[in-house]
């Protein structure tokens, strides 16, 4: 099962951030002048539910008919074989769709701004964004056993004239909170420079 195991390898690689790469590329949408800082994906725990069913399925759909010895039955005639494998191929694509799904949907934090690409479905996605100078509060929750087993939560960006920004799901969500905290100090900081040297100009050029 090589796409069974390459699904659960980039479940786990993904979403450690130890693993992020030093080179990040662009993604669609990203300004002349931003960089990419990180992009992360939920937690490999939010798809095992389904990744599991699929494959308990997948292996009861193998022994069952051995077990119960009319293995030779459904492949003797063309409707049963057809009907078999139709059922097998229908499970490995909803592991796959789950994966599309899950690596689809993904935060990225620039040095501008926060964006949450909510991936609902194949064929809807919405995304939210929120700068970074219009950050006003911070904070994670970690709810639940398996969220506190696993590491992972929920971070709330909360923004001036803006909906809360929800990073659901996420791995480490205390580490997360104080990146984006750092990268808002930044940001603010560079504003404040920008606007004391704008006051100085204008006071220079006063008439």
């Amino acid at each position: 099962m090589p796409v069974i195991a390459f699904i659960i390898y980039e479940l786990i690689y993904r979403t450690d951030l130890t693993n992020q790469p030093k080179f990040i590329p662009e993604f669609l949408g990203q300004r002349e002048d931003e960089e990419v800082v990180s992009i992360m994906f939920k937690h490999w725990f939010v798809v095992v539910a389904p990744m599991l069913k699929a494959i308990s399925i997948i292996l009861l759909s193998f022994a069952i008919p051995i077990w119960l010895n009319f293995a030779k039955f459904i492949f003797t005639y063309g409707i049963t074989t057809v009907l078999y494998y139709f059922w097998m191929v229908f499970w490995v694509g909803y592991m796959v769709y789950q994966y599309i799904n899950w690596y689809r949907d993904q935060f990225i934090i620039t040095t501008q701004r926060l964006i949450n690409i909510d991936q609902r479905s194949l064929l809807h996605r919405r995304v939210a964004e929120v700068e970074l100078d219009k950050i006003q509060n911070i904070t994670h929750i970690i709810k639940g056993l398996s969220p506190t087993m696993f590491n992972f939560g929920t971070v709330i960006v909360q923004s001036a004239g803006a909906n809360d920004l929800m990073l659901e799901q996420i791995s480490n969500p205390a580490l997360i909170q104080e990146d984006i905290t750092r990268l808002v100090k930044e940001a603010t900081a560079d504003k404040s420079v920008t606007a004391t040297e704008l006051i100085d100009f204008i006071k220079d050029h006063r008439v």
